[in-house]
């Protein structure tokens, strides 16, 4: 609406300015180089601004070819560039739908006409992936790796290389350095903390685990129990008895119930001769958790006393949970020591109708040493293939089984993965009857035995 009224107005001056100058008769001559030239005034002025058009269409064509070549260039520029962002997206749905020549197809076609070597790059470094040439993919992410630009991708994809190709501390490095750059990632933070965790650097995977935890990278209780672990490994790797007392006393109470901590703080009062003190870790481990780690610390305590010493001592301990277990175990095993062998029946019996080789085992020293009873003793210990397992520290990442806890698992080296319970029980396949038919005509292949649980 502005523009229609503005050009209305500049035409209501040009007709008035016109019908000025037919109302205004006048002549006008000019002597010039001998030429004399007379006119009317409009005439003039229709000359005048004949002469300033006829100028200004020259002054626009000579702009114009000064202005064409760098116009054609640009033109051409950007059909380049329209084409390479076109290939680009193609390259990226190509790599989507696993389609790996296209992609490697349009990735060449799309560095070719983009002078964007960040993009083109991680399209090419996709590509030689989806295709599996792992060399053309690790020296594009070291290109740009190299570059400021696109450090941080040219890591991750190094990165990810390094974990499938199980090199750790390439991977620690590569993940450390990723996480001074982007400080704030969950799964970055999750990441280096594993793997500083496996390479045992405690003291920084501390470090990477508050972080994580303050940025709600991790729960409370995922940090709980880790700083736990930690705590307690460093304490046994930790020359100084000081310090390992310190790391133990934090661990313990970040985590009662946690039995390596526990054993781990009583031996080290025991040793410095504080035998209060290390009665009272036990105990307040065991009131939060009943744990057999835990018996065997205890009695270490008594280690020299009688049978019966021994049977008092424990029954100290299993008061406040007389009815678990592990508490039953104990005193059990403790009663066959004292020879009160109707104690330990009692005490096994309803632990007898779903056993355990560790039940098992008891029962059948019952019958040999209470009742001299070899055949009922045999017959417990013929149960034992088939009876529920007792519980190990089973690793939750490989499923390797240990008598005792470790911050990494001994077989693959996972950090904080070895959980307290029954291990799966291994089935045993039996090989069917032969068909008649079969059995008359050919053999009948052997099943090889199920392999051991790892150890």
């Amino acid at each position: 609406m502005r523009r229609t009224l503005l050009y209305l107005i500049q035409l209501a001056l040009i007709v008035a300015v016109a019908i000025w100058l037919a109302e205004q008769p006048g002549e006008v001559r000019i002597d010039w180089m001998g030429w004399r030239v007379e006119t009317s005034a409009a005439i003039l002025a229709l000359l005048v601004l004949a002469l300033v058009w006829v100028l200004a269409v020259l002054r626009g064509m000579w702009l114009w070819l000064r202005r064409a070549p760098g116009q054609f260039v640009e033109a051409r520029r950007e059909r380049r560039r329209e084409e390479g962002y076109e290939a680009l997206g193609r390259g990226l749905a190509a790599v989507a739908a696993g389609d790996a020549s296209e992609a490697r197809r349009l990735a060449r076609k799309a560095s070719n006409l983009l002078d964007e070597p960040p993009l083109t790059r991680l399209l090419s470094a996709q590509a030689a992936q989806l295709g599996g040439d792992e060399v053309e993919a690790e020296r594009q992410f070291e290109a740009m790796r190299a570059d400021p630009a696109t450090e941080f991708i040219g890591l991750r994809g190094l990165l990810a290389k390094a974990l499938r190709d199980g090199d750790r501390e390439r991977a620690l490095a590569l993940a450390e350095r990723a996480l001074e750059l982007k400080p704030g990632l969950p799964w970055l933070l999750k990441q280096t903390f594993s793997l500083q965790a496996e390479a045992g650097k405690w003291r920084a995977a501390m470090g990477t685990l508050a972080d994580a935890a303050g940025r709600g990278a991790v729960t409370k209780e995922v940090a709980r129990r880790a700083r736990t672990a930690m705590l307690t490994a460093r304490a046994e790797e930790t020359d100084d008895p000081g310090e390992a007392k310190h790391l133990l006393i934090e661990a313990v109470d970040l985590s009662p119930c946690f039995a390596p901590a526990a054993v781990g703080l009583a031996h080290r009062h025991a040793t410095a001769g504080a035998q209060r003190k290390a009665i009272k870790a036990l105990e307040r481990a065991w009131s939060a958790a009943p744990h057999p780690d835990l018996m065997r610390a205890w009695i270490a305590l008594k280690v020299d006393a009688s049978a019966l010493d021994r049977l008092r001592w424990l029954q100290r301990l299993t008061q406040t949970h007389a009815d678990n277990r592990e508490s039953r175990l104990a005193l059990a095993e403790a009663s066959l020591d004292a020879q009160l062998w109707g104690e330990a029946r009692r005490l096994l019996q309803d632990l007898a109708s779903q056993p355990t080789p560790r039940v098992v085992r008891l029962m059948a020293r019952v019958e040999r040493e209470e009742r001299n009873d070899i055949e009922a003793a045999r017959a417990w210990l013929e149960r034992q293939p088939s009876a529920e397992p007792d519980p190990l520290w089973v690793c939750s990442a490989c499923g390797a089984q240990s008598t005792g806890w470790a911050a990494r698992c001994g077989n693959c080296s996972a950090f904080d993965s070895l959980d307290w319970k029954p291990p799966p029980r291994i089935q045993r396949i039996e090989r069917p009857p032969p068909m008649l038919s079969q059995a008359a005509s050919e053999p009948v292949p052997e099943i090889p035995p199920t392999p051991a649980a790892s150890g």
